[in-house]
């Protein structure tokens, strides 16, 4: 799995079966199974220098699904961007936020097709208009596959 190659520790302690499993309850979706091993081995951290194209931002972290400290404000995690996903209705609640790139834009997975979104706030309104546009992969594992190494020589 490329992503996990990039992922730091971060000291947050890798989720169990069963919690992803009441997450996923909660929020009425299931995760790709490839992005489910990947918070059971670790439940986010930042990545180091990779990204998607040389041309596009670098990835920046893994969202944790949530904070074993009780979701301090300082780490920003999938409970807490869901919550705020749900009070400004402007994203769908069908769009998971998983990953985010430096200039603080995130990649999505969709619970119902499983492809993945970049949406962009600077062009949000393509999202809007027609979020099949800012569809860059059809599954996690495509995504996956897609991330390259950005270490600068």
């Amino acid at each position: 799995m490329a992503l996990l190659t990039y992922l730091e520790y971060d000291g947050q302690k890798p989720l169990t079966k069963e919690e992803i499993k009441a997450f996923e309850e909660k929020y009425q979706f299931r995760f790709p199974p490839e992005l489910k091993a990947l918070y059971l081995k670790q439940n986010g951290g930042l990545l180091d220098e990779c990204g998607i194209s040389e041309d596009d931002c670098m990835l920046a972290e893994l969202y944790p699904l949530f904070s074993h400290d009780d979701d301090t404000d300082e780490i920003l995690t999938v409970k807490k961007l869901l919550k705020w996903q749900k009070q400004d209705k402007l994203i769908p609640m069908e769009y998971i936020p998983f990953c985010a790139d430096e200039a603080g834009d995130s990649y999505y997975f969709h619970t119902k097709n499983q492809g993945i979104y970049y949406i962009c706030h600077e062009f949000f309104d393509e999202f809007e208009e027609n979020p099949e546009n800012c569809k860059i992969a059809d599954s996690f594992s495509e995504f996956d596959r897609m991330i390259i190494d950005l270490e600068e020589e």
